[in-house]
């Protein structure tokens, strides 16, 4: 009987202590809610907080730098200063410029937190006219902005003015002659004149005509060329500027015989093993009285179909060039052969291009 006493005890102790010493008797009712004998909850330790990785920060004072105006010919310098606002070390891997600029790391490729840096960019305006607005690109360790854009920008002034800037001579029958004007005249005070002209090309001609209120007239005549096919070249002028002493216009063209063949290459691309693919050749007819008489083709896993239209008033051919499925895998290198009865062009050949890839 009295080992049930105690419970009984225990239990109005608890009783009572709800009414009168609830806070302090809470402890006394998680005794009777565990078992006496349990043990102890183990303690979980709290991992440390990370620390974070120190990085480097690349921060540009003035990222845009406009020079204003500049002659053609001159070249500009600027220096681009940086600073390493980070808390890690920075590296810079290279400095990336697009046409017409150069760049170079002054400072070291290093630099410490805190430290700072310089850029030195050059830009030749040589080639340039008009607006101009160019890249930097600076690689660096900097995980936010690996690559930073700085930029360049500004106005090419000439003194000497061309015009027009290049020459097209479109398409000229072989051996046929044709002639252009170009007119140079000076921007500014300069009483220009033109020491010397010279061209890259033997059937292009370039000389000095009489000068009228546009200013400088330079004659350019294409002359017995018989070469069938594309053309280029340039007219190189001598002049009396300091700034500009040398001039150079562009020339193409190209020479066309009795027959023309658009595209020169028939090009499939890569083709997947078994596929059909057509591909399309226009033949322009020159001449008059001018025919396609023929077609070979090769390899045996192509095939053509000519279409004729001589009655129209641009006579042509168009012909279809099938790639059939039994192609073999590999290296296409085909030639289309048309036979005519051109004297200039018995024979014409387009090569065939391509790759053959596996299924």
């Amino acid at each position: 009987m009295e080992k049930f006493r105690l419970p009984i005890f225990l239990l109005f102790l608890i009783i009572f202590g709800q009414f009168f010493f609830p806070h302090k008797l809470s402890v006394a009712e998680t005794l009777l809610e565990s078992p006496l004998d349990s043990a102890p909850s183990p303690q979980v330790s709290e991992s440390a907080p990370q620390v974070p990785e120190k990085q480097p920060q690349i921060s540009f004072e003035h990222p845009e730098f406009d020079f204003g105006k500049i002659f053609k010919g001159e070249k500009v310098e600027h220096i681009y200063a940086f600073e390493n606002q980070g808390k890690g070390v920075l590296k810079i891997s290279k400095v990336k410029t697009s046409c017409g600029c150069t760049a170079a790391v002054l400072s070291n490729k290093t630099i410490q937190p805190g430290e700072k840096g310089e850029i030195k960019a050059t830009f030749n305006s040589g080639s340039y006219g008009g607006k101009i607005r160019k890249n930097l690109t600076v690689f660096s360790n900097d995980a936010e902005t690996p690559q930073f854009k700085l930029v360049i920008s500004g106005e090419i002034i000439e003194e000497v003015a061309i015009n027009p800037k290049n020459i097209n001579f479109g398409s000229i029958y072989v051996g046929k002659e044709i002639a252009k004007t170009i007119t140079i005249k000076s921007l500014t005070e300069l009483n220009l004149k033109i020491i010397n002209i010279t061209t890259s090309q033997p059937f292009v001609k370039a000389i000095q005509k009489e000068q009228n209120e546009d200013g400088l007239l330079v004659q350019v005549t294409l002359k017995d060329n018989f070469t069938i096919g594309r053309f280029n070249g340039r007219i190189n002028l001598e002049t009396n500027s300091q700034r500009q002493p040398q001039v150079t216009i562009p020339f193409f063209g190209e020479v066309v015989g009795d027959i023309t063949t658009y595209p020169k290459k028939i090009y499939y691309g890569n083709v997947v093993e078994g596929r059909e693919v057509d591909q399309k050749l226009f033949v322009k007819i020159n001449k008059e009285d001018i025919k396609i008489l023929g077609a070979k083709i090769t390899p045996d896993f192509f095939s053509t179909k000519i279409t004729e239209r001589y009655e129209q008033k641009n006579p042509h051919c168009l012909i279809e060039i099938k790639l059939h499925k039994d192609a073999t895998v590999g290296t296409l290198n085909g030639m289309l052969e048309l036979t005519t009865n051109s004297d200039s062009q018995p024979l014409v050949q387009i090569p065939i291009l391509g790759e053959i890839k596996e299924s």
